[in-house]
């Protein structure tokens, strides 16, 4: 598993997902976009990542580009993917997990490049359908610090957290799921991290987290380095009146 992601990685990974739904996606299905041109626009968003890359590596990392031209190239790659995705899901009835997970290269090259995540949406399906399949504690803190970085670059809008009613909103489960991966991963200091993170962004939910994190600490057996770091957190947000 990778995650050292750059345009030119991700026009790859493109091109392989691509080839094997290109039917899926020029199948017509009334949209106003042609098949061609969905296609073409990514191809364009990649071409000017690429290049913002190469500027970058020249100037030694410096970025050529403003937050707000990063922010707009990704909006624009990650719409276009949604739409490919809907394209495909819509011709062949099933859910893509290659082409969803696509969204995790363009939100890292986002963040990675100082811009704000607007869409959540495909990424966190992906982050949380790729953690299922993981199984080896070093791989998932791995993905767990990718998490952060989607975290990190969320949008202010995004961030504002304005639609608490609905529990599944990207957002939530973004950071639930960062904190249900740290804890897979066995190390205390990324749950730390992870926790703290949670507890500043979902105060609402940091009750509720830890007290079924602590039922899951006697389910599954965890190490008792990771039962601990689990138990302080509890003490201090699981119970009582602490988020009043």
């Amino acid at each position: 598993m990778d995650f050292s992601f750059n345009a030119r990685t991700f026009r790859t990974l493109l091109h392989s997902a691509v080839a094997e739904h290109i039917g899926e996606i020029t199948a017509d299905n009334g949209s106003e976009e042609t098949p061609e041109q969905l296609l073409a626009g990514m191809e364009q968003a990649v071409d000017v990542m690429e290049r913002a890359d190469a500027d970058a590596a020249a100037r030694q990392g410096e970025a050529v580009l403003s937050e707000a031209e990063i922010t707009e190239i990704g909006d624009f790659a990650l719409g276009l993917l949604d739409a490919i995705v809907e394209r495909v899901e819509t011709a062949s009835g099933h859910q893509n997990r290659d082409l969803t997970r696509l969204a995790i290269p363009i939100s890292l090259w986002i963040a990675r490049q100082g811009g704000s995540i607007n869409k959540l949406e495909l990424v966190v399906n992906s982050l949380a359908a790729w953690a299922n399949e993981l199984q080896d504690t070093l791989q998932i803190a791995q993905l767990a610090r990718v998490i952060r970085e989607i975290i990190d670059a969320a949008s202010d809008k995004i961030r504002r957290d304005l639609e608490q009613s609905n529990p599944m909103r990207p957002w939530r489960i973004l950071n639930l799921n960062y904190g249900i991966v740290a804890t897979r991963s066995h190390d205390p200091g990324l749950m730390d991290e992870a926790f703290s993170v949670l507890v500043e962004n979902l105060p609402q939910d940091a009750r509720a987290f830890f007290r079924e994190g602590m039922q899951q600490m006697d389910i599954v057996g965890y190490p008792v380095e990771v039962r601990e770091v689990v138990e302080r957190y509890d003490r201090m947000w699981g119970s009582g009146n602490t988020l009043h």
